[in-house]
């Protein structure tokens, strides 16, 4: 390390072989990477010397790469610069001569026409099959793994067991929960390849958030689902633990107490716990608390709290001097679920009567809020049953609520679900009343006295934040392939 190496080592061998300069990239814009991505695989060619040969299809005199495509990148980039890993292992670069690059290795793959290597490009980049813990125990015993250099930023192909997170000083090494983050703009994408990855990882941890619900409610919300977006959904109205995993990073400080006056199902409750946040959720419904409480072990050392009871009467179960660091929920959209038939569930009321008690509720849970910190709900509109369909408002009442608890509305992100399915169903509402289709949610943040302090209390790495704004500047998506 640190020996200014001269040029690239070779670690494979191959009957065939070409210049750099005679092989062509071949995917285009298929596949995307950011600038720290192509550092890592510079990184890793510089460590262990240019380990896999190029798959190449020879079309007519031309040399096109099928498999290789981010070290083409990476290589591009190592003959314009002189890259050399110091005395830490960690990559550099000085005004020296670039290193010398031999001829590359490469494997020669048939195709009859570009058509049939693009179809061979895709299978290369397919994955089948997850890490078994058991099997993945013993084929790594006793290698000292940089998981940060090997981990994809879908985590499609290093989404690990817990217990493989630790190193051998009892260090915890980070892992995709502690390093997951998306450019902080104004829309979230929750169809994108990298989210549905990462919600995957998440639900495998057996969160049942659906649990707790009669199978009339559900019934009822599958039929809305399949009406309103033309087919059915496994989670409908499940709330997205991606989302909830995202603001607890962004709003909440590291082990901080999180407040939720809708607890409803036990996603946010067990994303906390599992992220070692403290967690306090307020549901009307003793079986739902019931059915959350079965899965609590799904959070780890951090378990959460749920009490049943009325938000309204939040002061007379709440310790005196109970206070928390985000205040976080979903609540009911008016009447568009109804969750039980008990007459102090605001899914149940008539709109006004609604107001008056999700306002009260929200003035409540801010006064336990700290100050200098910051709240968020995720609302959405629901269409009044008679006045032609008319919103009833419930964005602008929540935004008007929390100013009336004496916060100030200072973000909005919209979270985007569905347009493909909705698209399809669309069509006979707007002709007949200009009805356009509904593929989004309001994630509304509101912060308590100094943004700047309450920012300061929430610790998001600044160089993920970077890569990850650089990126979409560059127009660059999240890779999603597992080869490098």
């Amino acid at each position: 390390m640190g020996d200014r190496q001269t040029a690239i080592r070779i670690s494979c061998r191959t009957q065939d072989s070409l210049p750099f300069s005679q092989i062509e990239e071949f995917q285009g814009n298929l596949k995307k990477r950011s600038k720290k991505e192509i550092s890592k695989i510079i990184t890793s060619i510089l460590r262990y010397g240019f380990s896999f040969p190029f798959f190449v299809w020879r079309d007519g005199g031309r040399n096109r790469c099928l498999d290789g495509h981010g070290r083409l990148l990476a290589l591009g980039e190592m003959s314009r610069r002189h890259y050399f890993l110091d005395e830490a292992g960690k990559l550099s670069d000085d005004g020296g001569e670039p290193v010398a690059i031999p001829d590359l290795p490469v494997v020669y793959i048939d195709a009859a026409d570009e058509a049939e290597a693009k179809q061979k490009v895709l299978r290369l980049n397919s994955c089948y099959g997850v890490f078994d813990a058991e099997g993945f125990a013993e084929f790594a015993d006793g290698l000292d793994i940089d998981w940060d250099e090997l981990m994809l930023p879908s985590g499609e192909l290093f989404e690990l067991p817990p217990e493989f997170l630790a190193g051998d000083t009892g260090e915890e090494h980070k892992s995709l929960a502690e390093r997951f983050i998306v450019p902080p703009l104004s829309v979230f994408r929750a169809s994108a390849g990298y989210w549905q990855e990462r919600k995957k990882s998440w639900l495998a941890l057996g969160i049942q958030s659906e649990k707790g619900r009669d199978d009339a409610m559900l019934s009822s919300m599958a039929a809305l689902s399949e009406k309103a977006c033309g087919g059915k959904l496994a989670s409908e109205s499940i709330f997205d633990p991606v989302l909830c995993e995202i603001m607890y990073r962004w709003f909440c400080p590291a082990g901080g107490h999180i407040l939720d006056p809708f607890a409803g199902g036990s996603v946010r409750g067990l994303v906390a716990g599992r992220l070692g946040f403290k967690y306090t959720g307020i549901d009307l419904r003793d079986e739902q608390i019931a059915a959350n409480r079965e899965q609590v072990a799904i959070a780890g050392e951090n378990p959460p709290e749920w009490i049943c009871g009325d938000s309204r009467r939040m002061d007379s179960f709440l310790p005196a001097d109970f206070k928390c660091s985000f205040v976080f929920s979903c609540p009911p959209y008016a009447d568009l679920e109804v969750y039980s038939d008990r007459p102090e569930d605001l899914s149940n009321m008539d709109y006004e009567a609604f107001r008056a008690a999700y306002f009260d509720i929200i003035g409540k849970a801010c006064s336990r809020l700290e100050d200098d910190s910051f709240a968020a709900f995720v609302v959405g509109e629901a269409r009044q049953k008679s006045k032609a369909g008319s919103y009833y408002g419930i964005v602008p009442d929540t935004i008007r609520a929390f100013e009336e608890a004496g916060l100030r509305y200072y973000d909005e992100m919209i979270l985007v679900t569905q347009i493909a399915a909705k698209a399809l169903t669309v069509a006979e509402g707007f002709v007949k009343s200009r009805k356009i289709g509904k593929v989004h949610q309001n994630v509304l943040v509101f912060v308590k006295g100094d943004p700047v302090k309450a920012a300061s209390k929430c610790k998001v790495d600044g160089g993920e934040l970077a890569a990850a704004i650089s990126s979409a500047e560059e127009g660059d998506g999240l890779d999603t392939g597992a080869n490098a």
